[in-house]
């Protein structure tokens, strides 16, 4: 998402609390678009993103889309995948391959380039008043949207589901320095 009076591109990665951010920023619309689809026309903006712990994000992107998050298109074709079975189901039945929705979809693929920042869901507000500092705007306090309600992520997973998303996301850990249970 571009700003061209403030000049920032934003790339909001699902889940990872990208609707606070937005909602902060007057940004409306719902784009999940990679960087370089922003970037070659504006090199010279700043650019940000913030990503999450994958174990995390996709125990939160498996609940959300269960309550009915998404849009009409993308909630039919979720419904098909993944109605009527658990979170551990859902990870050993799509363990080679995740439906094709993004809020699956590898965090890395969005950042494909020279990101200027990219910030930890983890330390939102904390790195969201780096974002401010960089943008020219005062500092402020992140409301919670979309929050998924369910129970710790850790509390998800056994050994095998564990090791089958640290594989599937193994760029995504690498990159970012995510650790199970951090």
């Amino acid at each position: 998402m571009i700003d061209h009076e403030r000049k920032f591109i934003f790339i909001h990665i699902p889940k990872t609390g990208g609707n606070s951010v937005k909602k902060i920023l007057g940004i409306k619309g719902h784009e999940h678009k990679p960087f370089a689809l922003y970037s070659k026309n504006h090199p010279d903006y700043f650019s940000f993103a913030f990503t999450r712990n994958p174990w995390d994000r996709l125990v939160s992107a498996f609940h959300y889309i269960k309550r009915g998050g998404i849009n009409e298109y993308d909630q039919r074709m979720c419904d098909k995948y993944i109605g009527g079975i658990s979170f551990t189901e859902f990870v050993l039945k799509y363990q080679k391959k995740m439906p094709p929705v993004t809020h699956f979809c590898f965090q890395w693929k969005f950042l494909d380039g020279d990101v200027d920042f990219v910030g930890k869901c983890e330390n939102l507000q904390q790195d969201f008043n780096i974002v401010c500092d960089k943008i020219g705007i005062p500092h402020q306090k992140l409301p919670y949207k979309n929050k998924s309600k369910h129970k710790h992520y850790t509390e998800y997973y056994d050994d095998e589901t564990r090791q089958i998303v640290a594989e599937k996301y193994t760029k995504d850990i690498e990159y970012f320095g995510y650790k199970f249970g951090e």
